[in-house]
């Protein structure tokens, strides 16, 4: 079964507990690492700047504590295998229709690999009301 590294744990323990739930469930069927959970201002700028993010602190949803976006990549890691984002974004899906339909989280999600003008395939975040 996967697990987890130290470096995703760490990283995901920066994330609402929602994002967190779903990510602890998706492990144990898929996976991936965690990129990045809350961002800092300097860490936001910096990925403005290389143009990794479309959003200069404090406006991206990985600017909250705890932040209200987390980025996966399916692991072992290979950018160019879109397939393997789509397959990641799918159980994504599930595991947070039965998480939320079983009361255990409240959120809904945005997934930035549908996004038209930026696409982010690692990206997930919590959809505002």
């Amino acid at each position: 079964m996967p697990k987890f590294g130290n470096a995703s744990k760490q990283r995901l323990a920066t994330c609402h507990p929602d994002l967190q739930a779903v990510c602890n469930e998706l492990i144990k069927y898929m996976d991936f690492s965690i990129l990045c959970g809350h961002r800092g201002q300097t860490e936001q700028n910096t990925a403005f700047r290389e143009g990794t993010s479309n959003l200069s602190f404090p406006k991206s949803a990985h600017n909250s504590f705890p932040s209200h976006a987390v980025d996966l990549v399916p692991y072992p890691v290979d950018w160019s295998n879109l397939a393997r984002f789509h397959q990641l974004h799918g159980a994504f899906v599930v595991v947070a229709a039965q998480l939320k339909e079983r009361g255990q989280i409240k959120s809904e999600f945005n997934w930035g690999g549908e996004w038209k003008n930026f696409p982010d395939y690692p990206h997930y975040e919590i959809k505002e009301k």
